[in-house]
C-alpha cells in the first residue's frame, strides 16, 4: 500500500462546547488502542471543562473568580494555565488579558483564551502512544497535527476565509505542530484588545502556525486583538509562521517554513 493510500479514520465529539474532532492514519485508525486513546482524549477534555469552564456554575474557575474559593483551592493545573495567561499579558503588552471587568465593575476571570489550546495540546499526548500512527486532534478548528513516518505525506490544513466560510484563502501543509486561527467569523465580537477594553476592528482573522496549540492559540488571538499591530509582533515571534488576513481583505504571511 502506498503512502497516498494510507485510510483515514475520523471521529468525531462534542466537548467543551465545541466540536472536537480526530483523525488517524497508519497502523492504528479503528482498533482498541485507537479508540482507548480516544476515549482517553476525551476524558482529559471533560475534566478540563469541569474546572475551567466559564459557563459552569460550579467550575473552579467561576467559583475562584466570584471570590468562592482561592487558587490554593483549586487544582494546580489552575495555576498553569494563570502563569502562562501572565506570561501571554506580558509579551503581548497587555493586548492579551485573562482578567476583565464585568458589568457590574468588578473583575472577572475568563482563561478561555489560554485553556483550549493548552487542552488539546495536553490531551493529544494520549495519541503519540500509537506507534506507526499520523494524528490530526482538531478543537474548533485549531489543531494539533502529527505525521510519525518522514515518508508519508502531511496534513493539509485548509485555512477559512473569514468573509467566507465556503471558501479557503490558504491551505499549509503540517507535518507535526500546530494551527490556531482567530477571528470573529463564527462567534463574533468575543476578543477584546484588554489595553482599550475595545472590540478591534483592523482584522479579519489571524492563523498562526507553532510547534504547540498551547501558544498557537494564544498568539493568534493576541495578534487578532492588537489590531494594526499585530503583523509586525508576529514577525518577531520565534518559531512561528502563518498568515492575517486584514478587514479589507489583504493577506499578510509572516515566518518561514
Amino acid at each position: 500500500m502506498t503512502v497516498e493510500a494510507l485510510p483515514v479514520r475520523r471521529y468525531a465529539e462534542q466537548v467543551m462546547g465545541m466540536p472536537i474532532s480526530l483523525a488517524l492514519r497508519g497502523a492504528h485508525t479503528r482498533d482498541a488502542s485507537a479508540l482507548d486513546a480516544w476515549s482517553a482524549c476525551l476524558a482529559d477534555l471533560r475534566v478540563t471543562d469541569r474546572v475551567f469552564s466559564t459557563y459552569r456554575d460550579d467550575s473552579h474557575v467561576s467559583r475562584l473568580s466570584r471570590g468562592e474559593i482561592g487558587l490554593d483551592e483549586c487544582p494546580a493545573v489552575v495555576r498553569e494555565v494563570l502563569d502562562l495567561a501572565e506570561r501571554a499579558r506580558l509579551e503581548s503588552g497587555g493586548a492579551f488579558d485573562v482578567r476583565r471587568p464585568g458589568p457590574d465593575g468588578t473583575v472577572v476571570l475568563d482563561p478561555s483564551g489560554v485553556v483550549k489550546g493548552w487542552a488539546v495540546q495536553r490531551a493529544s499526548v494520549h495519541l503519540r502512544s500509537l506507534d506507526d500512527t499520523d494524528f490530526c486532534l482538531s478543537a474548533g478548528g485549531d489543531m494539533v497535527c502529527h505525521v510519525a513516518d518522514d515518508e508519508r505525506p502531511p496534513w493539509q490544513v485548509g485555512i477559512e476565509d473569514p468573509r467566507d466560510p465556503d471558501s479557503l484563502v490558504a491551505t499549509v501543509e503540517v507535518r507535526r505542530g500546530a494551527v490556531a486561527t482567530s477571528s470573529a467569523a463564527h462567534r463574533g465580537a468575543h476578543i477584546v484588545d484588554a489595553r482599550i477594553g475595545a472590540v478591534p476592528d483592523a482584522l479579519a482573522s489571524v492563523t498562526v502556525l507553532a510547534n504547540d496549540l498551547t501558544w498557537a492559540d494564544i498568539d493568534a488571538t493576541a495578534a487578532y486583538a492588537m489590531g494594526a499591530g499585530a503583523l509586525a509582533w508576529l514577525r518577531e515571534r520565534p518559531g512561528r509562521r502563518g498568515l492575517v488576513v486584514r478587514s479589507d481583505g489583504h493577506t499578510d504571511v509572516f515566518g518561514r517554513g
